[in-house]
Parts: C-alpha cells; structure tokens; sequence
C-alpha cells in the first residue's frame, strides 16, 4: 500500500507474528521494488484500542474463521486469504515460486482496493 501512496497511514502487525521475515519473502518482494529487509514482524497488540478507517487481513483462514482481537476497532475490513507458501514445499526453488504468485496476488488485490475503494473516497 505505501508504494501506491506514501501519505497513507499504514501500520502492520500480526495475530502470531514470526520472528524475522523470510529471506526468500525479501527476495520476492526485491524483484518488484519493495524493500524489506529492515522490517520486523509486529504483533497486533501494539495497536490494541486504536481505531482504523480499514482493516486489511492476510492469511490462510477465511475471513469467517478470522478471530480479530478485541480492542481493534475499524471502519470497514478487507480480508485476503491465500495458501502459505511455505506448507507442503519441498524445495526453496518451489517456495519462491509459490511466493512470488502470492505477492502478485496480494499486488493486485491491494491495487484494486487502493484505486476502487481508497482512492474514491477521497474524491
């Protein structure tokens, strides 16, 4: 989102956040432009009792199963669902790879929200 507009609000934390950011993920999301290897895997509790114009969710369950924390407080929410790239891989080669149609996927969500729903509502 932040490469779309830069004087967005954008914050990013997860449910069970990992330690450091995968390596091969760096990689893939070098290869168009994003840098992210000084990023550090937030936990949502740092935003606990904020308030959000959206809601952006990301991950393997639907959005039904998503259990949001109570104390996020938000407008309207979009959820993202995909497979993890990392489960059932059986090479780094075929990791990448399931990666890179993830982050064009969450590439063309995003886009699409950005200009269809963000962008229109501020004009």
């Amino acid at each position: 989102m932040r490469n779309f507009d830069r004087e967005l609000e954008i914050y990013s934390a997860g449910l069970d956040p990992a330690d450091h950011v995968s390596p091969i993920a760096i990689e893939v999301m070098e290869e168009i432009g994003i840098d992210l290897p000084h990023v550090e895997p937030r936990s949502f509790d740092e935003f606990a009792d904020r308030a959000f114009t959206y809601l952006i969710t990301v991950g393997e369950s639907t959005h039904e199963e998503l259990d949001i924390p109570a104390g996020i407080n938000f407008d309207r929410k979009l959820h993202l669902g995909f497979r993890s790239p990392y489960k059932n891989s059986k090479s780094h080669d075929e990791i990448r790879q399931k990666c890179r149609e993830v982050r064009d996927e969450l590439v063309n969500e995003l886009e699409y929200f950005y200009f269809r729903i963000i962008k229109k509502s501020v004009c």
